[in-house]
């Protein structure tokens, strides 16, 4: 009977127990994940002011530039329909008076 080569290789497997020594005490390995996050963190914080912010300004800028625009234009319909309303029909005059 012939055997696998899987059979032939010693196995390890890997249980995520590392052996506790110097270099690998959880205090080290939970000091390196923080200075790691705390890197990461001033990178993001930079990418965004310096690239995410700046273009997010300028397109609000323009958004409130347009919505300006159409306010303005808005308000100008409808000035000129009630001007359009008192020139067709002018307010009656109080026979009172």
């Amino acid at each position: 009977m012939r055997g696998t080569l899987a059979a032939l290789a010693e196995r390890s497997y890997n249980t995520e127990i590392a052996t506790q020594g110097p270099a690998n005490s959880p205090m080290d390995k939970f000091e390196e994940f923080g200075k790691r996050i705390d890197e990461e963190l001033t990178r993001l914080r930079r990418y965004i002011e310096q690239e995410v912010a700046p273009e997010t300004e300028r397109r609000s800028a323009e958004f409130l530039r347009e919505v300006s625009a159409k306010l303005s234009e808005a308000a100008s319909k409808l000035e000129a329909r009630m001007a359009s309303r008192r020139s067709s029909n002018p307010p009656p005059t109080n026979p009172q008076s």
